[in-house]
């Protein structure tokens, strides 16, 4: 009975595990030895327990234990040689294929209103035309789980100083002509980091580096912005095409803000990034589960003698 008893535990574990690869994508512990070796054992435990009950009433629980030992080792290899978790972060308004998925990943355009409402919703669509909406739940896609992870974004608008709109650009990012900074750097401060992004105004040789801080962050160093909002705000360093600085400021979200020589409103809130983790093989984990709960539901019932003949 003890030996039975061990082989459902390391069951009942390795099955867990394995579908928190699919409930709880993008662990690093995934890919670490930890959790590799716990599999190997428990594939192990449960391949020889099926062995040792092969015969007699025992078959059907050695049934359920192939089934559980299936499961551990899709998870097994999923984390032994999946790759690392991919984050595509897409520009606002564009396409970006994903070739390894076989898809296109669709980023919505936004404004500022709807960067502040924080929509977390991406459209991959597959090459025969079929379109899926990826949001923060995980969603299973082949031999990878997808989901939208909502990131810091800003929405810059920059004016001269007679109300001009003036055009900004992100010399340093591929998307360059866009309005949204999608902060792809961080800078470290006091042991922590930040959200950390330039842009430019040409018009005005002006470089604008543009650094985020949560509310949170705000409280934690003392600052609050002008407008004492609960809000984000982001400071701004200004500096010209040489590098000489202009001002730095202390920009609310949505509020205008006049620094080296421009009025700057800075909006800010979150876009979404795809994020591509490493899942178990969907048809080996789902046999493996269906034959581990019929063939463990069968060994709870009891068997019925045949009746000998006199």
């Amino acid at each position: 009975m003890s030996s039975r008893v061990t082989a459902l535990a390391f069951a009942l574990a390795a099955i867990a595990l394995t579908l928190a690869q699919d409930l709880f994508p993008a662990q690093t512990w995934y890919h670490g030895w930890q959790y590799v070796v716990f599999l190997a054992i428990a594939v192990l435990v449960d391949l020889s327990f099926a062995w040792q009950a092969r015969t007699g009433t025992g078959r059907r629980f050695a049934l359920a234990m192939i089934g559980a030992a299936a499961v551990a080792v899709a998870g097994l290899l999923s984390g032994l040689i999946g790759p690392d978790t991919v984050t595509v972060i897409g520009t606002p308004g564009t396409v970006s294929p994903i070739p390894d998925l076989g898809v296109a990943a669709f980023f919505n355009p936004v404004d500022p209103a709807a960067l502040t409402r924080g929509g977390t919703t991406i459209t991959l669509r597959r090459r025969d035309g079929a379109a899926v909406d990826v949001g923060a739940q995980p969603l299973p896609f082949g031999l990878a789980v997808v989901f939208a992870q909502p990131r810091p974004a800003a929405y810059v608008v920059a004016r001269d100083a007679q109300g001009n709109r003036l055009t900004v650009t992100q010399p340093t990012n591929a998307s360059f002509l866009s309005p949204v900074v999608l902060f792809r750097q961080t800078q470290s401060i006091h042991d922590r980091s930040f959200p950390f992004d330039t842009v430019a105004v040409p018009a005005l040789h002006r470089v604008v580096r543009v650094l985020y801080f949560s509310p949170a962050d705000l409280a934690a160093f003392g600052r609050t912005p002008a407008s004492g909002t609960n809000q984000p705000a982001a400071v701004l360093s200004v500096a010209d095409d040489g590098g000489a600085p202009q001002g730095i400021a202390l920009a609310a979200s949505g509020q205008e803000t006049t620094v080296g020589g421009m009025r700057l409103t800075i909006t800010l809130g979150t876009y979404p990034v795809l994020e591509v983790a490493s899942a178990p093989q969907p048809y080996a984990l789902l046999a493996g589960l269906l034959l581990f709960v019929v063939a463990g539901g069968w060994s709870l019932v009891p068997s019925t003698p045949s009746n000998s003949q006199t």
